[in-house]
């Protein structure tokens, strides 16, 4: 029986929980969907154990429960996006995690938390503002600015994580550290719909900007290559000293 809890020293309140089904019952159906608080829930029964996830996938919000299950990975049948039953961890980045429920077994019944959580807690919307800013993933971007409140609570706690990665992951000052600076100033004076826009927009030049530096480094590096090979074939001195003077630092 796989259980988690929001906290595990404290269960949640009774009215938070629903009754699934009898377990003959979900063991003969493998697939269920309950209602939640704010979400459809899917109930697993699978090789032994029972597990209760968000229904939607959190890629673009497919059901879930029209997918299938092997070896406790439950895919998504739109785009073949995979995750982990027990901690409801995606094995593709650009898909997300699921959050998960508490179940718990009473008389021969299943009962689901309503309340749903991410298996890193609070900080998973700061960890997948990260991962988005370093793979440069406007989808994974967007979700992570929403899920920090959007701009409507502490925008400069998210404006800080985005200039910090800016100033860390490249050298100089460019056009993304620039815009997200000024969107300091800039946010709390934009009606509330306007400043998720604004944030995301923001962050997504920062994140462009070490896309593109990397994509530099890695062209400087093939060109000295090339040239260097070219050089040598021909007999040539200055190949070695070129493609020395050009090789790339791991710095823009």
């Amino acid at each position: 029986m796989s259980e988690r809890r929001d906290n595990p020293g404290r269960k949640p309140p009774a009215d938070d929980w629903v009754r699934a089904g009898t377990l003959e019952e979900l063991k003969a159906r493998r697939m269920t969907v309950v209602r939640g608080g704010t979400c459809p829930l899917l109930v697993v029964h699978d090789r032994g154990k029972f597990f209760a996830l968000d229904n939607r996938c959190p890629h673009l919000g497919f059901p879930l429960h029209r997918g299938s299950i092997e070896d406790g990975i439950l895919t998504c049948h739109w785009h073949h996006a995979r995750f982990d039953l027990a901690s409801g961890g995606t094995f593709d980045l650009w898909a997300d995690d699921i959050p998960t429920a508490p179940v718990e077994l009473r008389d021969g019944a299943l009962w689901v938390c309503r309340r749903t959580r991410y298996a890193d807690g609070d900080a998973h919307w700061r960890n997948r503002l990260r991962e988005g800013l370093q793979h440069d993933i406007g989808l994974v971007l967007a979700k992570a600015v929403l899920g920090l409140g959007g701009g409507r609570t502490n925008h400069r706690a998210l404006l800080r994580d985005g200039v910090l990665f800016g100033v860390r992951n490249r050298d100089g000052w460019g056009v993304g550290l620039t815009i997200a600076t000024a969107l300091g100033n800039l946010v709390p004076a934009l009606p509330e719909e306007e400043r998720y826009l604004a944030l995301f927009h923001g962050l997504r030049r920062i994140a462009t900007a070490r896309a593109c530096c990397r994509v530099a480094i890695a062209s400087r590096s093939r060109f000295a290559a090339l040239a260097g090979c070219l050089c040598s074939a021909a007999g040539c001195a200055i190949g070695p000293r070129y493609a020395t003077a050009t090789a790339p630092s791991g710095r823009c």
